[in-house]
């Protein structure tokens, strides 16, 4: 490698060698980028493999390729990236298969890419013709096991020489985020032959003459299997040391506070009252499920409604595709005009909804204060750029949605981290956090949450905290 390893790195390679499946669980910044490169550069040079699949995230993929791989790797490479209806993108790929025979080829994929026959096809060829390791980068995107992006994925691994996960977060929301991880590896592995198998031996169980069951179980053949919940709403989950356990040969953990010398997280919140017509659609929708939308009363489905009232926390409502705003004044975004027009450094915005993004883009225009977008629906040329106009200082604020800017970007020149909203995803959040807090962070780094008083932000904010404390259980932080 051209760069040097910090000891947890070196310890990584360690733990590593030999290894067919295995998976790097290290904390977002921590470096398990240039562990994966060191593992397949040295099974490279050993005669093991000579390719390297990576299936990451929309615009985590092209990092490896555009970033990763051109300032750690020291073997020859020859490398592509997967862009769709991009013609320039796939005679890369096409080269990948002709030319340079005696070098490392690394292909990387948007993991949403695989839901697509060309992305799956692209990628099926590439170890079909190749020894490869194939390596899932942010793998708690592969944790639901039926989906059709998980099943392909699993199916790819079986065409890998080896396989590797690599997050910081793979318990997003429950301990069940595990299986799927796991069977990805190596079916099996942690000694399950399903994943309802998996979720009776760590979570408690709603009997058959239980009243949900008996009701469910009227209208359905099939069987469901319920968690238990406590006074809270809370799962109950139950052997979770053991879990652990079997975890353990298999993962390497590693958290920031071990093996970095980082300033601390600074964390604050600030709160503000809903406008008097904001509360009074607030409560109408909370107590009876209804919104007054012009001269019609719309019913809101009760699972609906905790977008719903979130998105009244932010002065609209989304109805039939479109916003519809409640209320003229809206507080949360006067409370973040107050905080950026007293920030000295520069700082990331973080927002849940598109509606809010173009909010807060347009407040940013009327204060002069420059600024880029990465969300959803921006190009992957754009986002590049806005990556690299905000690490460079050509940008101020960086506006983006966590469930696309939250992962494997590197932003370390925030001072401040403004959450205008959340979402209930702990590892949403915990990824999104860390963009500005890894290698490379100079100075502290303060969290601000814009929080609602008397709302569901409060609800959001210790759903986070439980969901925060079930995951450092079982993986021994």
């Amino acid at each position: 490698m051209k760069t040097q390893p910090m000891a947890h790195q070196t310890e990584a390679l360690k733990r590593l060698e030999g290894k067919r499946w295995f998976g790097l669980f290290c904390e977002q910044g921590t470096g398990k980028t240039w562990m994966a490169l060191a593992d397949a550069e040295r099974a490279y040079a050993a005669g093991k493999i000579n390719a390297l699949l990576i299936v990451a995230p929309k615009g985590v993929h092209t990092n490896w390729t555009r970033r990763e791989i051109p300032e750690h790797v020291e073997a020859p490479t020859k490398v592509a990236a997967y862009l769709a209806g991009s013609k320039s993108a796939q005679k890369s790929i096409e080269a990948l298969h002709r030319e340079g025979g005696d070098k490392l080829r690394v292909l990387s994929i948007n993991i949403d890419a695989l839901n697509t026959d060309t992305g799956f096809k692209t990628s099926v060829k590439f170890l079909e013709r190749h020894r490869a390791i194939m390596v899932v980068d942010e793998s708690h995107r592969i944790k639901t096991p039926n989906t059709g992006v998980t099943r392909r994925t699993l199916a790819l691994g079986r065409r890998a020489v080896a396989r590797r996960i690599a997050t910081g977060t793979p318990l997003t929301n429950m301990p069940s985020d595990l299986y799927s991880q796991f069977e990805f590896l190596r079916p099996g592995l942690l000694g399950f032959d399903s994943y309802r198998a998996f979720v009776a031996q760590f979570a408690e169980i709603l009997p058959d003459d239980h009243h949900m069951m008996r009701h469910i179980m009227k209208s359905s053949k099939f069987k469901p299997q319920l968690i238990a919940r406590d006074r809270d709403g809370e799962p109950r989950w139950r052997n979770l040391d053991q879990l652990r356990e079997l975890l353990e040969p298999h993962v390497y953990r590693v958290l920031k506070r071990d093996c970095l010398d980082l300033p601390e997280k600074i964390y604050q919140t600030r709160f503000f009252e809903l406008s008097a017509r904001q509360q009074e659609v607030y409560r109408r929708l909370e107590r009876r499920l209804i919104i007054e939308h012009g001269d019609d009363l719309l019913a809101v489905h009760a699972l609906a409604a905790r977008t719903k009232l979130q998105q009244i926390t932010s002065g609209f409502v989304n109805v039939e595709g479109e916003p519809f705003y409640v209320a003229k004044d809206n507080p949360r975004l006067a409370l973040l005009r107050e905080i950026v027009q007293d920030q000295q450094g520069q700082f990331i915005i973080w927002a849940r909804f598109t509606e809010e993004l173009t909010s807060i883009k347009l407040l940013m225009d009327q204060l002069d204060i420059p600024s880029v977008e990465y969300r959803g629906e921006i190009s992957a040329r754009d986002r590049e750029a806005a990556v690299d106009d905000f690490q460079s200082g050509k940008a101020t604020a960086f506006i983006g949605q966590p469930q696309s800017g939250g992962l494997g970007l590197t932003l370390t020149a925030a001072k401040t981290v403004i959450y205008y909203s959340n979402d209930f995803n702990y590892g949403t959040r915990t990824q999104s956090e860390d963009r500005a807090h890894r290698k490379g962070t100079m100075s502290h780094v303060v969290y601000i949450d814009l929080v609602a008083t008397d709302t569901i932000d409060e609800a959001i904010a210790r759903n986070l905290q439980r969901k925060g404390r079930v995951a450092a259980q079982v993986l021994g932080d």
